[in-house]
C-alpha cells in the first residue's frame, strides 16, 4: 500500500502512515479548523490497510509490531474523536493477531497530555508505552 503523508502546520498535525518504513506517526499540534479534512484520509487510510492486513502477509512481528506513535503538543476535542478511532483501528489490527504497540509521547511539564492518553488507552482497552519527550 502507498504510504499517506500529511505535513503539519501551526494548526494540522503531521500523519506519515508507511508500511514500507513501518513508520505510523501523528505529530505535533492538531486543532484543525475542519477536523474531518485532515483526520478522516487517515482513517479511510487505516481502515484499508487493516482490511489488507492478515498475519499470513504481515511482516509485523512481536520484535517490530505495527507501531502507532502519537507525539501531540497538543490536541482539541474535535481531535480526540479521530485520534480514538485511529486507536480503535489499531485495536482492530491486534485482534487479527497482528503484533501492536501503541507509544504515547508526552512532555513531563503538562501532565494533562499524559492523562489524555491514559484516558485514551481506558476507553480503546488498549495497553500504551508511554515516553517522556526529551527536554
Amino acid at each position: 500500500m502507498q504510504k499517506i503523508y500529511m505535513p503539519s502546520t501551526d494548526m494540522n498535525p503531521e500523519i506519515l502512515f508507511s508500511p514500507d518504513e513501518n513508520i505510523f506517526r501523528i505529530k505535533g499540534i492538531s486543532r484543525p479548523e475542519n477536523v474531518r479534512e485532515i483526520y478522516e484520509p487517515a482513517v479511510k487510510w487505516l481502515a484499508d490497510f487493516r482490511k489488507e492486513l492478515t498475519p499470513e502477509n504481515s511482516s509485523f512481528s512481536e520484535e517490530s509490531p505495527f507501531t502507532l506513535e502519537i507525539n501531540l503538543e497538543y490536541f482539541n476535542s474535535s481531535s480526540a474523536k479521530f485520534l480514538y478511532d485511529i486507536i480503535m483501528l489499531t485495536r482492530s489490527i491486534k485482534e487479527k493477531e497482528i503484533p501492536t504497540a501503541i507509544i504515547w509521547m508526552y512532555d513531563p511539564a503538562d501532565p494533562d497530555c499524559r492523562e489524555a492518553g491514559e484516558d485514551l488507552a481506558i476507553l480503546a482497552e488498549m495497553d500504551f508505552v508511554y515516553i517522556k519527550k526529551q527536554e
